[in-house]
């Protein structure tokens, strides 16, 4: 009797004080915002959480890369303080996992494409807060102070016409990202002209060289139908009739999905594309830590001997160049690796096992028919950009390497001046 009695009473202490333990650990409805951070790139999020009966719904807001948006929020479930949660975006999955702290909720979350991990990040909310402001992409920017002058241009007038691509999403203009790269060019004597239609005969006929850097199969870099091909079968025929009767082709394909965007093109000129991000484990830019910025010099015999390497004179020799993470080529027999991999270095892409980039390069110069093409496997290093938040140097204006007047090599190597 006595111990029916006990448990009666230890029961009803358990009802009594559930509501009250159970409410203060699930209570978070209400509007959370903070920070969300991926690869070390600031943005924003705002979470706001209500519940219908026993099912918990959200609405999201999301601030990145200088857009807002307001992706609908999936597989939301809360037990006690723990919180886990989904949101697609852009052809991508955002897998979140947080935990309640009194007024705040922080936790990491993962991005895949077609299930593969490709990124990661962190967020910190607070109940009640505010997302960071929306400001612009603090990514790649033209560098507005580059000195693009030179003392010794190649033509003095009437020079080469170039068509430079801006009709394939191309993430590199010539008002754009290129801007220093365009304008370099034509201090140099080169006719920029921007082109805004598809690839034909008809377009390509009045000019001497075609620029292409990045063309993209989406408008959006992480839009998953980036990696589609860029050109039509139509246009890449056209481009390599043209080469084959005298053109001359620059096509720069950065690291993926450019590779996969731009491969239709370079198969007509035997070059085989990595579509995937190469790394040296021995050979990078130690000052950056990053092993994705390769460097290239004459002393290692990786930056080989060849005209475009050698110049007009001896104040054009090449002797160091630095590309800041692209993908890894291979050309057909009879083509010149002039920027060779080591042994060392590897492809790789999210979670896949790495693949050996020995006996591949990242750029590649070969004659065909009566023209001349050039094939870079990274785009960065043909450029000047500031970028991040801090606005550091990057590409062809960081002293002590030779990447600017690479440009100016290429150009003459295409053109018959070299």
């Amino acid at each position: 009797m006595h111990r029916r009695i006990v448990y009666s009473v230890s029961l009803l202490l358990i009802l009594s004080i559930a509501p009250q333990v159970f409410g203060q650990t699930s209570d978070w409805s209400g509007r959370w915002a903070g920070t969300a951070t991926i690869e070390g790139m600031p943005g924003g999020m705002e979470l706001t959480l209500s519940k219908d009966g026993d099912t918990w719904k959200s609405t999201m807001t999301l601030r990145a890369g200088g857009q807002e948006l307001a992706p609908p929020v999936e597989n939301l479930f809360i037990r006690g303080a723990d919180a886990s949660f989904s949101v697609p975006v852009n052809g991508r999955v955002a897998r979140f996992v947080g935990k309640f702290e009194g007024n705040a909720l922080s936790g990491t979350y993962e991005v895949f494409e077609n299930e593969k991990k490709i990124g990661d990040g962190t967020f910190n909310l607070t109940r009640g807060g505010q997302m960071p402001p929306l400001r612009a992409n603090p990514g790649q920017v033209a560098d507005p102070n580059f000195n693009s002058k030179v003392a010794n241009p190649a033509y003095k007038k009437d020079g080469p016409r170039v068509l430079f691509d801006e009709a394939h999403n191309n993430f590199h203009t010539a008002t754009g990202r290129y801007k220093p790269f365009a304008d370099l060019i034509g201090n140099d004597g080169y006719r920029i002209v921007p082109n805004k239609q598809k690839f034909s005969a008809a377009i390509l006929k009045d000019f001497r060289v075609l620029i292409i850097s990045n063309a993209l199969g989406a408008a959006r870099m992480n839009d998953s139908r980036a990696n589609n091909p860029a050109f039509t079968d139509e246009e890449s025929d056209a481009v390599r009739d043209w080469v084959r009767a005298g053109g001359d082709l620059l096509l720069i394909a950065d690291h993926a999905p450019m590779g996969s965007a731009n491969q239709i093109l370079a198969q007509r000129f035997g070059v085989d594309m990595s579509k995937k991000y190469t790394i040296d484990k021995e050979n990078f830019d130690k000052d950056s830590g990053n092993r994705g910025f390769i460097v290239y010099t004459r002393e290692t015999g990786r930056l080989a001997d060849h005209p475009l390497t050698r110049g007009r004179n001896q104040s054009e020799r090449i002797n160091k160049v630095i590309a800041f993470t692209g993908q890894s080529l291979k050309g057909p027999e009879g083509s010149f690796p002039f920027m060779r991999l080591a042994d060392s270095a590897e492809d790789v892409f999210g979670d896949e096992k790495p693949v050996s980039a020995a006996g591949r390069a990242q750029g590649i110069a070969l004659k065909f028919g009566k023209g001349r093409v050039i094939v870079m496997g990274e785009a960065g290093m043909l450029t000047a950009q500031v970028t991040g938040p801090e606005q550091r140097p990057f590409g062809m204006n960081i002293p002590g390497i030779d990447n600017r007047q690479l440009v100016l090599n290429m150009m003459h190597w295409l053109t018959g001046k070299l």
